[in-house]
């Protein structure tokens, strides 16, 4: 029993030492990547916070891009050039994201859209906008309307969240789990693994002259935070997204959903989970469209989630025909 006890008194003080050095060399790494790697774009003061907007291109009206859930801009930047090619393309770090500084407050998503309002006016870059939003993006362009409707000329979600999201099949017990454990990982030493090459991050889908800044974002401090709360309250999210916004009359929308069966759906497990998953995810996406009196809804074939990875030309080509749509 007394050795027992003292090998479990060891183990304690073990663990709380490499958790500790885990911390410290996560804060010391994420401080020097933050000076390593500047912002591509412009830094705006929002409240004595500084937000960053990736802008792009000349005319109107502005298009401005939302990322998911966790996402930095660099999410997006792929599609910046074609875009930019055609008028204003501003891609949007929301507070803990990317660049943007972050804001101590678990539900910050709910203030995005004002960040977003202020940012963009002190930019000097003038509505209309097109605001286009992928996942929980989508929360932030209704947010936006809500609060700024004469502003607003067109709308693009992206396989966009919805706030009855949670009705899909083990919606709550899926955050709960993989908050856990992403709550749980020690970045400092996940950081020392993929720069020891022991591990490795999926940066393919970024431009490559940003691969090593999208592996620094992604092993960020910041980011990790604010992804993590975004993750674990997106319910609560969803229900305030829920009271506080409505219809958008005749606001052009356009509504991209994903397939029934992704790109990445190989075994027949597979394929029966998504169209489980499906059954519930297009009434949603249905129910997006029906927001305006003036919309498209267009499934997206052989798309997963993150359409604009696996159709980049077609959603390129829908926010342009949007574009055109307000032009016109």
């Amino acid at each position: 029993m007394h050795i027992l006890k003292r090998s479990l008194v060891a183990g304690a003080i073990t663990a709380a030492t490499l958790g500790l050095a885990s911390a410290t060399y996560q804060a010391w790494g994420s401080a020097r990547d933050r000076r390593r790697f500047p912002p591509p774009g412009q830094m705006v003061d929002v409240s004595g916070r500084r937000i960053h907007l990736w802008t792009a291109g000349t005319d109107s009206p502005t298009v401005v891009l939302i990322p998911a859930l966790g996402e930095p801009s660099l999410d997006f930047a792929p599609l910046l050039p074609q875009l930019s090619e055609e008028t204003t393309t501003v891609i949007f770090d929301r507070a803990g994201l990317g660049w943007s500084e972050p804001i101590w407050k678990p539900m910050a998503q709910l203030g995005a859209a004002d960040d977003l309002h202020t940012a963009l006016h002190r930019a000097g870059i003038v509505p209309p906008y097109i605001l286009a939003g992928h996942s929980m993006g989508g929360f932030i362009i209704r947010l936006f309307a809500a609060a700024y409707p004469e502003e607003m000329a067109g709308a693009v979600f992206i396989d966009s969240s919805h706030p009855s999201q949670h009705k899909l099949p083990g919606y709550h017990w899926w955050t709960v789990r993989y908050a856990s454990l992403r709550r749980a990982r020690w970045y400092g030493l996940r950081r020392l693994a993929v720069q020891f090459g022991i591990a490795d991050l999926d940066v393919s889908w970024y431009p490559q002259e940003y691969a090593d800044v999208g592996v620094a974002l992604k092993l960020g401090d910041r980011q990790r935070r604010a992804s993590w709360w975004e993750l674990a309250l997106r319910a609560q999210i969803g229900a305030q997204v829920r009271c506080r916004t409505g219809p958008l009359g005749d606001v052009p929308v356009t509504v991209l959903t994903c397939s029934e069966a992704g790109p990445d759906t190989a075994t027949q497990k597979e394929i029966a989970y998504y169209r489980e998953h499906f059954r519930t995810w297009y009434p949603l996406q249905a129910d997006l469209a029906a927001l305006s009196t003036d919309s498209k809804h267009v499934v997206v074939e052989n798309a997963g989630h993150y359409i604009h990875h696996d159709q980049p030309e077609l959603v390129v080509e829908a926010i342009l025909d949007m574009v055109r749509r307000v032009r016109a």
